[in-house]
């Protein structure tokens, strides 16, 4: 370290020193704007730290607005999305995170289980590095809600923690059925024939302490097909389910939830298979085939905004990982 009036004066930086000057460059890409140009003084100091952080921009390229790892993209005739700005009336801008759980324990293996894994200590990291990262973006979800199988509603609790910890409001996480993972027997049914079944509300409250208690889905799990009856509700879970029945379903309960919120902003924990039919809804795409968007990463985020008065949604990012820490960064481990 340099001291005054004895050196080292042009000292480089410490292997901290590099992990501060990534944390930086994550602070400023998590709220959604890249500089143009970055400036250093010749010291080497300043500019190991100014080299660091373009070589994290370079990592995080925005391509109309996604969030992508690849080098190879080209996106000069392409614009970022708008910054988020307030209007004249302090109108709040609207915003939607769409968000997958970290890593498991264990993890999840299709056609043998385990279908309800909680998260692993990581896994907790991961949903703190969520939660942190939103924050830095200089907004916060009025509402978090997540599916009842552990893994979301642990990453959803421990995301509400943050939040609270940041603002005092006491928030609440609203477990919701419609978000449940996808009706398939690859993602629920056992070798032997058992299907899964996620926790209820009253079981959940014994584990975790950020429940909303006196929440009712908006829309609840319904009886398996060929079961239904005069009550059961279009668009609803119900096993077993197809792609397109899965969109259906994830457009029904975005649709409610947006309702039931009004103009506020909301953060969504759920599964791959339902946050990429969520993300299509809001996109506007009107089946699982009309759109371009794509596999999804352990603890990715997928960030969507409007202005007020408007309809149309903003896709900001899509499942980016520049928050995840360590070999989880890139995005490749467990993409779904």
């Amino acid at each position: 370290g340099l001291i005054e009036n004895v050196g080292n004066y042009d000292s480089d930086l410490h292997s901290d020193g590099v992990a501060h000057a990534e944390a930086i460059a994550q602070h400023i890409a998590a709220g959604g704007n890249l500089p143009d140009h970055v400036f250093a003084d010749p010291f080497m100091r300043c500019t190991h730290t100014a080299d660091t952080m373009v070589s994290h921009f370079k990592e995080q390229q925005v391509y109309s607005g996604i969030t992508h790892s690849h080098s190879d993209i080209d996106f000069t005739n392409f614009e970022v999305a708008a910054e988020s700005t307030t209007t004249m009336r302090n109108e709040k801008e609207q915003h939607v995170w769409l968000i997958r759980y970290g890593k498991t324990a264990p993890g999840l293996i299709e056609n043998v289980g385990n279908y309800d894994s909680d998260l692993h200590s990581d896994g907790v990291v991961h949903a703190e590095a969520i939660a942190q990262h939103i924050a830095a973006g200089g907004n916060l979800p009025d509402h978090v809600f997540a599916d009842p199988f552990l893994r979301c509603t642990h990453t959803a609790d421990t995301m509400v923690s943050h939040f609270n910890r940041l603002t005092n409001r006491g928030m609440k996480v609203k477990v919701e059925e419609g978000l449940t993972e996808w009706q398939v027997p690859s993602l629920l049914v056992d070798p032997e024939g058992m299907r899964t079944d996620p926790r209820t509300l009253d079981e959940l409250v014994d584990i975790f302490d950020n429940l909303d208690e006196s929440y009712e889905c908006v829309n609840p799990q319904g009886p398996d097909r060929g079961k239904e009856t005069e009550e059961t509700s279009s668009g609803s879970p119900r096993f077993p389910e197809t792609e397109d029945q899965l969109h259906e379903r994830c457009k029904t309960s975005i649709d409610k939830i947006l309702e039931v919120i009004d103009k506020d902003s909301v953060a969504i924990v759920s599964h791959a298979p339902c946050l990429q039919h969520l993300a299509l809804a809001l996109d506007g795409s009107q089946s699982p085939g009309a759109s371009a968007l794509g596999a999804w990463s352990l603890g990715g985020i997928t960030h969507f905004s409007r202005l007020p008065g408007e309809a149309k949604w903003t896709l900001r990012s899509y499942s980016s990982t520049s928050h995840m820490p360590g070999e989880f960064r890139d995005g490749e481990l467990g993409k779904w």
